[in-house]
């Protein structure tokens, strides 16, 4: 008997049709439901056990795994700091000054090396104690909660049992995945089932500092049924979303933008420093990337800003590095951030310290290669050279690698002049020695020579 059942919660996890050659055949886990039913009440605890089980173990690969990664975060975050103190070209050169050392960092144990979350044979479980439809199985499906991979499967199974607890229980469901997420609505479903008021999401959510996590349960009280009493305001939620919108996840990024869209928060970058191309609805070229390159497009500089601005002042509460972290990836590789690094930059009256210190800190990640296309970062930094707070920061980006020496040997003549006079104010001795070589590698002797007859 034991061994029956062993080999038919196996089959719990085939939940495939079509293996025999038609696809209308049921699936092997819909008969082992079919064969668990037949033998009655006492295969209950045997399931409930063999999912505890499993989801012991995927709960403690997911622990070592995060120990691992939290531990090297810290690593790359720590180098992340220690360049925009000593240098972008020192990499090499930091291990002295760490307080990591590299070769303290764990690695990962060999148990998850090929780790599979076993998902398949966790749904069929719920699936079938569900369809069996004994209420010992509640405390369990509350547990399977917690897997992200469960939630749909037993958020549903909520819905034919009573379980106390099942609310606190399902809002940390909700909150642990997206809006989009297709067992959102299973989850709306049961919270509506167990008579769940917004007073109570609205408790979990002031409680919750994660911005995935706030917006979540944001659109949980949007769905709710009530007056509407209670519900953030859409300031309360601007922050986590401006965060979202940093994600490197294009999927995620762009639901944040749109919602952020949606709400008109965000402030417009206005003022002379642009051309005619940035002045353009910041949303514009988000939509066409978003047809035309399925959703890989960055965020729109407004977007960027806020974020500047929510870092620089220590926001999202607990997620202020991680939001610093995704806007030094975002000045390496997104356009529009030159743009919202320029826009603290240029502000009058002068942005706070904080502000400032962070968007210098940005600009030393912005790619030199395009450094044409920042012609008013390049502006506002040489504005900022006779700012004492702003002077010794805006110099170090001035004289960052390439950004003024590429302007200079520019084609066109009025960039390459303007990028001439800011080097002749800013330049020490070092400095014109170090253009001097660069020069002389990037045009070689006959290029200098045509300069010259040309009078450039």
């Amino acid at each position: 008997m034991a061994d029956d059942v062993g080999e038919l919660i196996e089959r719990l996890a085939l939940w495939r049709t079509g293996d025999g050659g038609g696809y209308a055949e049921e699936s092997l886990r819909e008969r082992a439901i079919v064969a668990l039913r037949e033998r009655g009440p006492e295969v209950v605890p045997v399931l409930v056990d063999r999912l505890d089980a499993l989801l012991a173990d995927h709960a403690a690969h997911l622990d070592r795994v995060g120990a691992v990664t939290a531990a090297w975060d810290a690593w790359y975050e720590e180098g992340d700091a220690l360049v925009d103190e000593h240098g972008v070209g020192k990499v090499f050169e930091l291990e002295r000054y760490r307080t990591i050392p590299s070769d303290s960092l764990p690695q990962r144990d060999p148990r998850d090396e090929h780790y599979q979350d076993p998902y398949d044979l966790k749904q069929g479980i719920v699936e079938a104690l569900r369809r069996i439809g004994d209420d010992r199985a509640a405390p369990v499906y509350g547990r399977a909660l917690r897997d992200r991979a469960c939630i749909h499967h037993a958020a549903t199974a909520l819905r034919g049992t009573r379980l106390d607890g099942a609310v606190p229980a399902l809002l940390d469901a909700a909150a642990s995945i997206e809006p989009d997420d297709t067992a959102f609505a299973a989850v709306l479903r049961a919270l509506e089932h167990y008579g769940a008021t917004v007073a109570q999401v609205r408790a979990r959510f002031e409680a919750e500092s994660g911005p995935q996590a706030r917006v979540s349960l944001m659109h949980v009280m949007k769905k709710l049924p009530g007056d509407g009493a209670g519900r953030p305001a859409d300031e309360e939620v601007r922050d986590a979303l401006v965060f979202l919108a940093m994600s490197r996840s294009a999927t995620e990024r762009h639901a944040a933008i749109r919602e952020l869209k949606a709400l008109g928060t965000l402030d417009p970058i206005g003022g002379p420093h642009g051309d005619a191309r940035e002045a353009r609805d910041p949303w514009d070229s988000w939509g066409a990337d978003i047809d035309g390159t399925g959703m890989e497009a960055p965020p729109p500089a407004e977007a960027v800003h806020a974020a500047i601005v929510l870092a620089a002042h220590g926001g999202p509460p607990g997620h202020d590095r991680e939001l610093r972290r995704r806007l030094r990836h975002m000045a390496e590789d997104a356009p529009s951030a030159a743009r919202a690094v320029t826009a603290v930059l240029a502000r009058e009256p002068r942005p706070g310290d904080a502000e400032l210190d962070l968007a210098l800190r940005l600009a030393l990640r912005l790619h030199p290669d395009r450094a044409a296309e920042h012609l008013p970062l390049l502006r506002a930094l040489h504005g900022l050279t006779s700012y004492p707070p702003g002077r010794t920061g805006a110099l170090r980006a001035l004289r960052r690698e390439g950004r003024l020496f590429l302007l200079m040997l520019h084609e066109d003549p009025a960039l390459r002049a303007e990028a001439r006079a800011v080097f002749d104010d800013v330049a020490e001795p070092a400095d014109r020695e170090r253009f001097a070589e660069y020069e002389a590698l990037r045009l070689g002797t006959w290029g200098r020579l045509v300069r010259k007859l040309k009078g450039r």
